[in-house]
């Protein structure tokens, strides 16, 4: 009879960090920001994350030309990733278009 408890707690037990592990994935985000001349603004005032694995940062350059943010080159087409470990606000200039920032505001989870 221990044997069969073990076994059946074993199991609720696994299915509970399984279904623990899901919702854990379900809650990822990944925030896509355009860098895009056609727009008002090349890049959006503000974006907002949770801080950790659990929210990225995609910077997608969509012009013609390079763009140059916080000191990293995105070519034209390309994208870079940016996950945050600590809560802040950080603020973030194209140096390509004039009066592109944006401010990235991460919240602790």
């Amino acid at each position: 009879m221990k044997r069969l408890t073990l076994l059946i707690f074993s199991i609720m037990a696994l299915c509970g960090a399984g279904y623990a592990g899901w919702q854990w994935y379900d809650l990822q985000r990944t925030v896509v920001v355009v860098i895009n001349d056609d727009a008002p603004r090349a890049l959006p005032e503000s974006v907002e994350l949770i801080r950790g694995v659990r929210d990225t940062l995609v910077i997608r350059n969509e012009t013609d030309t390079t763009a140059l943010i916080a000191g990293r080159s995105i070519a034209p087409g390309q994208e870079v990733r940016q996950r945050f470990l600590s809560a802040g606000t950080y603020t973030f200039a194209c140096t390509t278009h004039q009066g592109a920032d944006i401010a990235v505001v991460v919240r602790d989870p």
